[in-house]
């Protein structure tokens, strides 16, 4: 049976799984994306002195399906070797 995430679910899923990784404090969500195929990325504050991170929610199958660091960009840097 195919357990299908509305976006309210999606995100509570999203926000349960990044707490666990994380460790202490409350994940904020800061921003939704709608990708193809059912899937959402998400993008949660985790408080201060700590990076932002996207979660990708499949919500046809109602799993997570990656959590990965927000790479922050910073005015006028460049990349080394560049």
């Amino acid at each position: 049976m195919i357990n299908t995430l509305g976006f309210d679910q999606a995100v509570q899923m999203g926000s349960d799984y990044v707490q666990k990784a994380a460790g202490p404090g409350k994940p904020t969500l800061v921003a939704s994306q709608e990708l193809s195929a059912g899937l959402v990325l998400l993008t949660f504050d985790m408080g201060p002195g700590k990076f932002p991170v996207q979660v990708t929610v499949d919500r046809l199958n109602g799993q997570v399906k990656s959590m990965e660091p927000v790479k922050q960009v910073v005015p006028n840097a460049t990349e080394p070797g560049k």
